[in-house]
């Protein structure tokens, strides 16, 4: 998966954010292309973050290896991470740890992108089934009111084929959101 993110991916990201800064030096096009070659940069960055991880993420444990993503997404945000309801022996299989990847960071990203968050919480459990929570402090939204867009609807996919849920509670005016999956 490592090989197919960088060939398939990385190769035409980094075309296309050469080609941005370029576009950059032309002061018609400088204020909308340096906004195009600052996400270019944000996504190369993330795509390197996602190799490493996939070529990493099987030596280490959950709690460790959620953590990191999670922290990474969260930028400049400030996060509190808690895994006290993980024993120390319990690690998923690895389509289980690549869902709570998923969800954890598209939900921290999503919380740093839309609602301005004083703080992100992230709490990570696991009795009979794993449970993800990621609860923002920041700008709440209607869940009803919107599709989700794309990053909602593949944390949905990601755990209902695993035979999990997906849940957002969220209403506008209300002080944040949370996001939280469950997998068997």
């Amino acid at each position: 998966m490592a090989a197919d993110v960088h060939d398939l991916i990385m190769q035409d990201l980094s075309f296309a954010l050469a080609t941005a800064r370029t576009l950059a030096d032309d002061p018609a096009l400088a204020s909308r292309a340096s906004a195009v070659v600052a996400a270019g940069e944000r996504a190369l960055a993330g795509a390197r973050d996602v190799m490493g991880g996939l070529a990493s993420q099987e030596q280490k444990p959950v709690v460790e290896v959620v953590e990191t993503v999670v922290r990474k997404a969260a930028r400049n945000v400030p996060l509190r991470f808690d895994s006290t309801g993980v024993p120390a022996s319990a690690q998923p299989d690895q389509l289980t740890l690549d869902t709570l990847i998923h969800v954890g960071r598209e939900s921290v990203t999503n919380a740093v992108k839309h609602a301005d968050p004083l703080m992100v919480e992230v709490r990570l459990d696991h009795l009979d089934e794993w449970r993800l929570q990621v609860r923002d402090y920041g700008r709440g939204f209607d869940p009803a009111g919107t599709d989700g867009g794309f990053g909602m609807e593949s944390m949905r996919r990601h755990a209902q084929a695993l035979g999990g849920s997906l849940r957002v509670i969220s209403a506008i005016g209300a002080v944040g959101t949370t996001v939280e999956v469950v997998l068997p």
